[in-house]
Parts: C-alpha cells; sequence; structure tokens
C-alpha cells in the first residue's frame, strides 16, 4: 500500500484508539500489522506520508521488545520486495559525545550518553518509475540507560 505508485491509496491509512487505550494503524477501517503503539504521529500526505509509532516496554522487557521487533521486521519482510538491512549501532566515543553537545546543546548529549541502540533496520524502495519517490522504513529498539526503559520505534516515509 505504501509502496504504490497511486497516492489515493494513501486515504486510506489511519489511526484509531483501540480497546486498550493504545493505538492501532489501519487501512480502511481495517487493523494492521501496527498494533498496540503507545504513540503514533502522522503527517498528511498532500506532500508526502510520515506515520511513526512507538511502543514502550518497562525496564528489563528486553526479550519481549525484541521478539516485537523481530515479529515486525518478519511480517514487513513478507510483503517488500527486499528484506530490511541491519543497521549496526553507532557507538560514540567521549570526545565525539562532548562535540556534539557543545554543537547542539546540554539535552542532547545527555541523550547521546543515555541512550542505547540495541537493533535497528533501514531500507529504502524506489515508488515511482524515476526513483524520484521512495518509500523509507527504519525499525530501531532503544534503551535508556537511566531508567532502564525502552522503546521500538517504526518509521514509515514517502516523498
Amino acid at each position: 500500500m505504501l509502496r504504490s505508485a497511486d497516492d489515493a491509496r494513501l486515504k486510506g491509512v489511519g489511526l484509531v484508539v483501540n480497546a486498550k487505550g493504545l493505538l492501532d494503524m489501519t487501512l480502511d477501517g481495517k487493523p494492521s500489522v501496527l498494533r498496540d503503539a503507545t504513540d503514533c504521529d502522522i503527517d498528511s500526505p498532500q506532500d508526502g506520508f510520515d506515520l511513526q509509532c512507538n511502543w514502550r516496554y518497562a525496564a528489563g522487557a528486553e526479550e519481549a521488545a525484541g521478539d516485537d521487533l523481530a515479529r515486525m521486521v518478519a511480517r514487513l519482510n513478507a510483503c517488500l520486495p527486499s528484506p530490511l538491512e541491519p543497521v549496526a549501532p553507532v557507538v560514540y566515543t567521549e570526545a565525539k559525545i562532548k562535540e556534539m553537545g557543545a554543537e547542539y546543546g546540554p539535552s542532547f548529549e545527555e541523550y547521546l550518553r543515555n541512550n542505547k541502540d540495541l537493533a535497528q533496520y533501514k531500507a529504502s524502495y524506489p515508488v515511482d518509475e524515476d526513483g524520484d519517490v521512495s518509500l523509507d522504513i527504519d525499525l530501531s529498539l532503544d534503551r535508556d540507560d537511566r531508567d532502564g526503559k525502552l522503546w521500538l520505534s517504526a518509521s514509515f516515509a514517502r516523498y
């Protein structure tokens, strides 16, 4: 659906609050593979399309979060022309953290110091014949070392 060259297909994409109080992405009113998200943002398909959803997990829930990520990757790989590619986690040196903190501020430095990338998958697929429009997919699992909480993020951007 998001790889369709016909923009009209995007009109059926929506978000609903389910009985658990969490968010499900829907297509033509029917639930899709993205279910039970803690929060989602959706940008207007007028100039493109961007859907970002997050799932929150308690400290110590690495196995459950990893299982959910693996299921999502497998489900998406079943309907994509080529599989999502794993991306090696970025590890910043202390010097780089300080340099980026000086450029972007202390809150960004704190984020770099405490956020750990546990897993990430990415891919980009052309949508139109000229390759001017593509669907970019990014799935990631991160942990905040201050409290051990985890979050799984899925991003689908089509521009």
